[in-house]
């Protein structure tokens, strides 16, 4: 080892470093040192003084400058934030012989990984080895990005499970309360009513008439509150299961709404909440009376929504009102009319829609559109955010308070994607709430002969309560509360601001609208984490551009200005997608697509390709295709567009 000494004592530490003279002052036989370059692992002998004894290829390539200490060789490729943390360890290891064992980030772009380990040679190691008295340390450089980004997914990935397991519990927790508080309401009225008939004389009932109509409201109420929470379960768990299918059939959407609503008048009359149901005059220049679609499914998110409506109505001090319109589009909303914000959906939402299958018809389409509108009081800037997750109530607070499963705002939204549409809010804190969803229907103009009747199965318990309150309202015949509130089938049609385009969007919307951009805008970085993204672009003012945006929402962008660069890139790591402008020297988009295309025939993992190009014609977008590009984006385009395309690649 004598002869393997480096005298960098020789050399100008002012001078930049010449990797490729080392090699010529090692005079290791070809066999000992092609060994140590072959491993990849940077490896190096150091004396006490911290000077090079001996070093492989890896090892050398690390080096950036000139300098009689190793340490100053290869430092600066350490990022400032962990710079005097590695220092300090490094120097206190050499000083005191200790062995050191310590993970640094690179300044590299992307960010790399390091694991630097210093091992002091024992006494029997150092009699091979011309060290001197104070023996010397073997130092190892390790690449761990992988390891640490395999670490980092996996992290992520169990405290998302403790979340999921943290809210399910929850969730357990809150339908049991749900479903256990309402049967002890039903055991007391049902000792009423039982102790009623079992008294056969009239007269000695003990209990006026007009309580006994109350616990029959109080048993309807509960069985319809207890079978909409059924429902949700039953209902998310199909969802999840993708085993939910859409049952369309010809109905009068204003009709089948109207009957959904009855359900609620006992406890809409107990909180002295004001109710109107009105259409919109788009409704009837729709030509939507009769339709074909699942009306009980959207009848479910319907009643999500009024119960919510009515639970943070109640304690309301001021004017107690709710109010639910309804309208209709030829055309898809890009937003609810004018009132009601919609928070962005991924493609996937999209790809939910069962209204285009046979057995939907061929009538022309058309989206009815609905708003339930409250005095309440309202909800939070941080809480809409959050509104449509599974298991999330606005606080923790509020099902301690208010009640609930967290759950139905979830399900309506995904029942609103798969037939078609969407749900969004419209709410400020302390000024009350405006939910609003729109579906997809298809329009029968010829309304049947016959009403058809109503589907069997979910539809029975509701039946029931229907019942259970028509007997109810027959004992109190004669009072002013059989009509109150009015909700008739046929309500009147009107021009009702809610649902309609031409009105003015108010104060309220445009901060919801502000909170579904922030929270649209999160989704993408979220979605952008830890992903490493290939920019090929030719024109650096434009690479730059791009890099520095599609950094800025999280992705690990590399860039390069050809194909050949490219086709480089993608053979030295792997990339979540790339990002590939059609004209660039060297080597086009096209070829440079076909060869990666090629290397993963050849076994590496396939990479979408996502093409560029400013060139519009259809044999242009032809032959990105046919190169094996996954999707084109025009040239110009706006970031969001970019983001979208990506994120969908991805997915």
């Amino acid at each position: 080892m004598q002869d393997c000494k480096i005298d960098f004592c020789q050399r100008d530490p002012g001078q930049p470093y010449q990797r490729d003279s080392i090699a010529e002052k090692i005079p290791l036989s070809a066999p000992a040192q092609q060994l140590a370059d072959i491993s990849p692992i940077s490896t190096a002998v150091l004396n006490a003084r911290d000077e090079i004894v001996f070093l492989n290829r890896r090892f050398r390539d690390l080096l950036t400058c000139r300098s009689t200490r190793a340490f100053d060789c290869w430092s600066p490729s350490i990022v400032a934030e962990d710079y005097d943390r590695v220092a300090t360890a490094y120097h206190d290891a050499l000083r005191y012989h200790k062995a050191l064992r310590i993970e640094y980030r690179t300044c590299d772009e992307p960010c790399q990984w390091r694991l630097l380990m210093l091992t002091p040679f024992g006494e029997e190691e150092l009699q091979g080895l011309d060290l001197g008295r104070r023996g010397g340390e073997y130092c190892t450089i390790t690449d761990i990005t992988e390891e640490k980004m395999a670490e980092v997914a996996q992290k992520r990935i169990a405290e998302e499970a403790q979340l999921r397991k943290e809210q399910q519990e929850r969730f357990i927790d809150m339908i049991s309360h749900e479903v256990r508080n309402p049967l002890s309401a039903i055991l007391h009225c049902t000792e009423d009513i039982l102790e009623v008939v079992q008294r056969k004389d009239q007269q000695d009932l003990g209990i006026p008439l007009e309580v006994i109509t109350q616990a029959a409201e109080t048993i309807s109420l509960c069985v319809a509150h207890q079978k909409k929470i059924v429902d949700d379960v039953l209902t998310f768990s199909k969802l999840d299961a993708e085993m939910l299918t859409l049952a369309p059939r010809r109905v009068q959407p204003r009709q089948h709404l109207a009957t959904s609503l009855t359900m609620f008048r006992p406890e809409l009359r107990k909180h002295g909440i004001d109710f109107e149901y009105k259409l919109n005059h788009s409704y009837a220049e729709c030509e939507v009376d009769w339709v074909v679609g699942d009306l009980d499914r959207m009848s479910q998110v319907l009643v999500n929504l009024v119960c919510n409506a009515i639970k943070f109505t109640a304690p309301s001090g001021k004017e107690r009102k709710i109010s639910v319109f309804m309208g209709a589009s030829k055309e898809r909303p890009t937003s609810y009319p004018p009132n009601v914000v919609f928070f962005s959906s991924d493609d996937s939402a999209l790809r939910l829609n069962a209204t285009n299958r046979p057995e939907w018809g061929e009538g022309e389409l058309a989206y009815i559109m609905v708003a339930v509108k409250d005095t309440g009081i309202g909800i939070s800037d941080e809480a809409q955010k959050r509104l449509f997750e599974r298991f999330t109530q606005a606080t923790p607070r509020t099902e301690s308070i208010y009640g609930g499963s967290g759950l139905g705002l979830n399900v309506s939204r995904r029942l609103c994607h798969l037939h078609g549409g969407e749900i969004g809010v419209n709410s400020m804190e302390g000024h009350g709430s405006t939910f609003g969803f729109f579906f997809t229907v298809r329009r029968d103009v010829e309304a049947p002969e016959t009403e058809i009747e109503p589907r069997r199965g979910t539809a029975e318990i509701s039946e029931v309560c229907r019942k259970v309150q028509a007997l109810s309202n027959e004992v109190m015949e004669g009072t002013a509360e059989i009509d109150n509130p009015p909700i008739h089938a046929s309500p009147d049609i009107t021009h009702l601001k809610e649902v309609d385009p031409s009105a003015t969007k108010d104060r309220s919307w445009e901060h919801s609208a502000q909170i579904a951009y922030d929270t649209g805008h999160k989704k993408i970085i979220h979605a952008g984490q830890e992903r490493r993204i290939l920019v090929v672009e030719d024109n650096l003012i434009n690479q730059r551009i791009v890099a520095r945006k599609l950094d800025s929402l999280g992705f690990r962008v590399t860039a390069v200005s050809n194909g050949r660069e490219a086709l480089d890139a993608v053979q030295q790591r792997p990339f979540d997608c790339i990002l590939m402008d059609q004209a660039l020297p060297v080597m086009d988009g096209n070829s440079a697509t076909r060869a990666v295309r090629d290397l993963e025939k050849r076994g590496m993992a396939h990479v979408p390709v996502l093409g560029v190009t400013a060139n519009v014609q259809v044999e242009q977008r032809a032959a990105m295709m046919e190169a094996g590009m996954d999707a084109i984006i025009h040239k110009p385009y706006k970031m969001q567009e970019l983001c979208d395309k990506i994120c969908q690649l991805l997915r």
